[in-house]
C-alpha cells in the first residue's frame, strides 16, 4: 500500500509540472528597435581650404551597452530590459552615423593604409534614466591621433528628455530620443575632429630650367 501510494504521488507532480510546463503563462517576447532614421542621401559639402583626411579606427562600446535597453534608478545601478532589444550593437550605429557624417556630408578624405591622422571612439552610455527628470543619455569618449601623439581627446556627454505621459516611457520614445542624442553626438565629434585636423602640407615644388 505504501509503495502505491508513493507510486500515485510521483505521477500527480509530474502531471502537475506538465501542466506548468505547457500552461499559458506571461512569456518574454524581445521586440526589436532601432535608433537610425532614414534619410535621403545628402551630397558631400566642399571642405574649405585645403581637403582634411582621416581614418576612422576603433568605434567599441563599454561592456555594459548591449543590445538590451539599459535603463538607470540610481547612478549606482544599471539593469535592462528583458523584452526590449536593440537590432544591432549600439556602437555599430555610431560607427554608421560618423561614416555619413564624416566622409559623406562633410566630404572628409578617407584614409585606409599609411600615415595620418586617426580618432578612435569608446560609447560608455546609451541608456534611459529614470531620476527625475526622464530622459536619455548617450555618452562617449574619443581621441584623435596620429602614430606619434594624441592631437586631441574629449569625453561627450549628450541628454535628450523623455516624455512624461507614460511611466515607464514606451520603447519607441527611448529610441526617438536616443536618436536624437546620437545625432547630436556625431555632429559634437564631427565639429570638434575637423577642427582638430591638420590639412596634409603640399610637398615643395622643385623648380628649375
Amino acid at each position: 500500500m505504501r509503495a502505491r501510494a508513493l507510486a500515485c504521488a510521483l505521477v500527480l507532480a509530474s502531471s502537475l509540472g506538465a501542466c506548468a510546463l505547457t500552461g499559458k503563462g506571461n512569456a518574454l517576447y524581445p521586440r526589436f528597435f532601432s535608433p537610425e532614421v532614414e534619410t535621403a542621401d545628402v551630397g558631400p559639402t566642399p571642405p574649405a581650404g585645403p581637403p582634411l583626411a582621416l581614418r576612422l579606427g576603433q568605434v567599441d562600446a563599454a561592456s555594459h551597452v548591449e543590445e538590451r535597453f539599459a535603463y538607470r534608478v540610481e547612478p549606482s545601478e544599471l539593469s535592462y530590459y528583458e523584452d526590449r532589444r536593440w537590432t544591432e550593437p549600439p556602437d555599430r550605429y555610431l560607427r554608421r552615423a560618423l561614416e555619413r557624417e564624416l566622409f559623406q556630408r562633410r566630404g572628409i578624405r578617407r584614409t585606409v593604409s599609411g600615415p595620418g591622422a586617426t580618432l578612435d571612439i569608446e560609447l560608455t552610455a546609451f541608456e534611459e534614466l529614470r531620476t527625475p527628470p526622464a530622459r536619455v543619455r548617450l555618452a562617449l569618449s574619443f581621441s584623435l591621433h596620429d602614430d606619434r601623439q594624441s592631437e586631441l581627446e574629449r569625453h561627450v556627454v549628450v541628454e535628450r528628455p523623455l516624455p512624461t505621459s507614460s511611466s515607464p516611457p514606451s520603447a519607441a520614445d527611448v529610441a526617438a530620443a536616443l536618436s536624437l542624442a546620437l545625432a547630436a553626438a556625431v555632429q559634437t565629434v564631427s565639429d570638434q575632429v575637423a577642427q582638430g585636423l591638420h590639412a596634409p602640407v603640399p610637398e615643395p615644388c622643385v623648380g628649375g630650367e
